[in-house]
């Protein structure tokens, strides 16, 4: 059916140019494509493949002092017929999982049984870890797979863990994989020109932060402090689309001290995305 399919296309194209003379290389010179056109590729065909959910939890420690430890999962049951970015979001999950130093990734397919037996291997972690001057160590993961966008999918990872120190680590990822290639997709993937796409967003920032637009994220003047590169605001590749907006969040101690906490704030669509190859 394919080979039937090429030599039609084939014909057709012969046809077009013979009775369509060819363009002048000048004016073709400035024939560029816009920008959502410029990343329009054959998409690979929808994989009804099926979504494994559940969870799962342990219990480390002994006595009063106990801790509970959980993962809420989410991945494509692999059959051997996976598309390339739902094998890479299985992927990315699996290297997720908790394993001991110097233990490598898995090469077997992502399963419920290697994330129970993840979990596990945590609890013997944490038990033998286990100080009277401090707490029993803990983590969770919550997985959700977005995969409603027609070029790439959004896995979101929320997750907190406490493994010694005064306090643990929390935040939220979003990781967007291409459905093309199933690489993992940066900001610079989606916009066109970051360096004016961070000028809108940082007036969004700092609407959202109460900081006056004439005055520098970086200025001590107002009430957070914030580390920027060279003082100069730019976005993160921690961000999602829902359909109104796009949302970033940094993580503690990315931008500020730890007691601000996750950093969020978004930017309507209409504002952007005249700068957007992919949304």
């Amino acid at each position: 059916m394919k080979n039937l399919t090429f030599i039609l296309l084939g014909a057709c194209l012969s046809l077009f140019s013979c009775q369509t003379p060819e363009p002048n290389k000048k004016e073709a010179k400035h024939v560029a494509p816009t920008p959502k056109e410029a990343v329009k590729k054959e998409l690979p065909t929808e994989n009804e493949a099926k979504l494994i959910k559940g969870s799962y939890s342990i219990v480390a420690g002994k006595g009063e002092d106990t801790s509970t430890s959980f993962i809420s999962y989410v991945f494509y049951e692999d059959k051997g017929q996976l598309n390339v970015w739902q094998v890479a979001i299985n992927d990315f999950i699996k290297k997720s999982l908790f394993r001991k130093d110097g233990v490598p990734v898995s090469k077997d397919p992502l399963t419920v049984q290697l994330i129970e037996k993840s979990m596990n291997d945590f609890k013997r972690y944490a038990n033998r870890s286990k100080s009277e001057f401090e707490m029993t160590y803990s983590m969770s993961d919550e997985y959700a797979i977005d995969d409603a966008h027609k070029e790439f999918t959004t896995l979101t990872e929320v997750s907190s863990s406490y493994e010694g120190g005064a306090h643990g680590n929390y935040g939220t990822g979003y990781f967007q994989f291409d459905k093309r290639s199933g690489k993992e997709l940066s900001l610079t993937d989606f916009v066109t020109d970051i360096k004016e796409f961070n000028r809108i967003a940082e007036k969004y920032f700092k609407k959202s932060k109460g900081i006056p637009a004439n005055v520098s994220v970086s200025s001590k003047d107002h009430s957070f402090d914030f580390w920027f590169e060279n003082d100069q605001f730019a976005c993160n590749d921690n961000f999602y689309f829902d359909g109104k907006s796009i949302h970033f969040m940094y993580m503690p101690y990315e931008i500020s001290n730890y007691a601000e906490g996750t950093i969020e704030f978004s930017i309507p669509i209409n504002k952007i995305e005249h700068l957007l190859k992919l949304h």
